[in-house]
């Protein structure tokens, strides 16, 4: 008899927001991975006890219109490489949420925009650097997260129809799965971003450089 698929292989690419609130606690502080610029990583969990990440957008992001988020993130989710996390879907979706205005409380229209990514469970390499706590990989490993590494980025570089060139990338956002492969992730964000913040956060990597080619992600 064949297996039965998992519920991850059969997950919608554009689930509702309120399942992802559900597998993540309701967005609870004991499910949080890390926290960006951008927003919020959690950690969710499947009815069949398999993980995800699934990356909160900050509310006061400047997200672009429908349109463009969602070729955007369609552009993200098809890039396959064995260095880079992948992007499994997204939602976004209006929500009415009270808030506090000059003493008052009123009730204001957002949207709420959510990605999610394969779950990558040995953390990032930074704690591998930092962390007296954790066990140092040999030498072999070592080469090997190196090597992967430029793979990733060479594929993110060279290998791409629009390049997109990782201006930030730092031992935080390098990944590393259950093998110790790492995986790059916070690529090409600034594609579901409108001109202005790109700009913005350009200047903040970069200063006065010039980049002439590639699209520049933070």
């Amino acid at each position: 008899m064949a297996n039965k698929p998992s519920l991850l292989s059969t997950l919608p690419t554009n689930p509702p927001a309120q399942f992802l609130k559900d597998i993540t606690d309701g967005f609870s502080e004991t499910q949080m991975l890390g926290e960006g610029a951008f927003g919020t990583v959690y950690k969710g969990i499947l009815q069949d006890g398999q993980p995800i990440a699934v990356k909160k957008l900050a509310e006061n992001a400047p997200v672009a219109p429908e349109k463009q988020f969602k070729i955007g993130v369609g552009n993200l989710m098809a890039m396959q490489h064995p260095n880079i996390v992948r992007i499994l879907g997204y939602c976004r979706e209006p929500q009415r949420k009270v808030i506090e205005q000059s003493g008052r409380y009123i009730i204001v229209d957002v949207v709420e925009s959510l990605l999610y990514y394969e779950y990558v469970p040995n953390g990032n390499l930074e704690k591998y650097i930092s962390d007296a706590s954790a066990s140092r990989p040999d030498w072999k490993t070592c080469f090997e997260i190196i090597k992967g590494i430029c793979q990733g980025l060479r594929y993110l570089h060279k290998e791409m129809d629009r390049p997109i060139v990782h201006l930030d990338l730092h031992p935080t956002n390098i990944l590393l799965d259950e093998n110790m492969v790492p995986k790059i992730t916070d690529f090409g964000l600034s594609r579901l971003f409108g001109e202005e913040q790109t700009r913005i956060n350009t200047i903040n990597v970069v200063g006065k450089k010039c980049v002439r080619r590639g699209q520049m992600s933070t």
